[in-house]
């Protein structure tokens, strides 16, 4: 097997398992929660700490990204124990993230929108394995 043709079998494989039709749904659905975060943070942050403001963005994302994952990817109806199995599969994200604006944004001072959009664009392709296995119970079938 030449050079180039390991490099493209490499690249045919990470194509195959991360630009999915679920994966690009997933990565929307993110894009949406994402936004909601960052409206909702930079909202509340006029009155609270702004980490304090990353938090409850964040809280509010999470029924957004349930509620379009459940309907546009895992076609499944509101249910409170998957709903409790995502907020759990999205802890990993959350810690990472909230480190992440703890560091940039209280530590280094650097601008709040700036960290509000840095950290959005974080943890993706992790989030999305958790929350097909762990949330949704669907591993290799899609």
């Amino acid at each position: 097997m030449t050079r180039h043709s390991r490099k493209t079998a490499f690249f045919e494989k990470i194509k195959s398992a991360w630009f999915t039709k679920d994966f690009i749904l997933f990565a929307f659905c993110g894009g949406m929660g994402t936004l909601t975060n960052f409206v909702c943070s930079l909202a509340v942050s006029t009155r609270l700490n702004p980490s304090v403001s990353y938090v409850l963005g964040y809280g509010i994302s999470l029924f957004v990204a349930y509620a379009l994952n459940a309907k546009l990817i895992f076609h499944r109806e509101f249910s409170l124990k998957e709903f409790v199995k995502f907020v759990i599969s999205y802890i990993p994200n959350f810690l990472i993230l909230f480190a992440f604006v703890l560091i940039f944004l209280n530590l280094l001072r650097w601008n709040k929108v700036i960290v509000y959009a840095l950290a959005g664009l974080l943890g993706l392709p992790i989030t999305f394995l958790l929350v097909k296995i762990f949330a949704f119970g669907k591993g290799d079938e899609t």
